[in-house]
């Protein structure tokens, strides 16, 4: 099927860059495709599906990619999947910032896997903020990377399942973002919502466990 064709790939890539850049020690996420947002490459979203497999039912996190960009440099958006990954890195092994914020922590981190952030996406952009955008660096880790997956892995590179129509228009850039909630949404695994300051740990009184928090962190470039 078509698309267990599309998806078998992301999560081909995701192992392939898990295993190359963070050395195998992510935890399992679930990738989408969404066009939610017609400026943004990719997006992060903690804890936004539930594993009813699990004996827990635990929260899982979810790397959403825009589609409309992968008519452009397949590095491009291979770098986009990467920026989101170090998302998810922050949000299981660091500490990430409240409202979307791109602290010094992921600027360093984004570093060490081979991408500079820059609120430009060029040389010269401010590092940190919440408008963030990158470049890849050359030779670097991810540069590497994705060389050596080229050259092992073509098919998995450049032929999608599923692409855009050839009407889709490109999506404009750097558009202004939207005022964000000052509130988090948690939800507890019998299906109850609360919305509180970020940081807070709630226990549902129903179910008796906690309410897993939902964090967005927003890419734009």
């Amino acid at each position: 099927m078509i698309t267990n064709k599309q998806y078998e790939k992301f999560d081909y890539l995701l192992k392939y860059y898990n295993k190359e850049l963070f050395k195998d020690k992510l935890n399992d996420c679930m990738i989408t495709m969404n066009r939610r947002s017609r400026a943004r490459a990719g997006f992060f979203i903690s804890h936004n599906w539930k594993n009813k497999l699990s004996e827990n039912e635990t929260c899982i996190h979810e790397i959403g990619l825009n589609p409309d960009y992968f008519f452009g440099d397949d590095a491009e958006w291979h770098s986009t999947l990467v920026h989101e990954i170090v998302h998810l890195w922050q949000e299981d092994y660091g500490k990430p910032s409240r409202r979307n914020y791109h602290n010094k922590q992921f600027s360093e981190k984004m570093e060490e896997v081979g991408l500079m952030t820059s609120s430009t996406g060029k040389p010269g952009g401010a590092r940190t903020g919440r408008s963030m955008s990158h470049y890849i660096i050359p030779d670097g880790p991810f540069f590497n990377a994705y060389n050596r997956l080229t050259e092992k892995e073509i098919n998995y590179i450049s032929s999608f399942s599923i692409i855009p129509s050839k009407d889709t228009e490109v999506p404009e850039v750097n558009q202004k973002i939207k005022k964000n909630e000052s509130k988090s949404k948690y939800t507890c695994s019998c299906g109850n919502n609360v919305w509180g300051k970020p940081g807070l740990i709630i226990i549902c009184g129903v179910c008796n466990k906690n309410y897993c928090a939902r964090h967005e962190h927003q890419k734009y470039q």
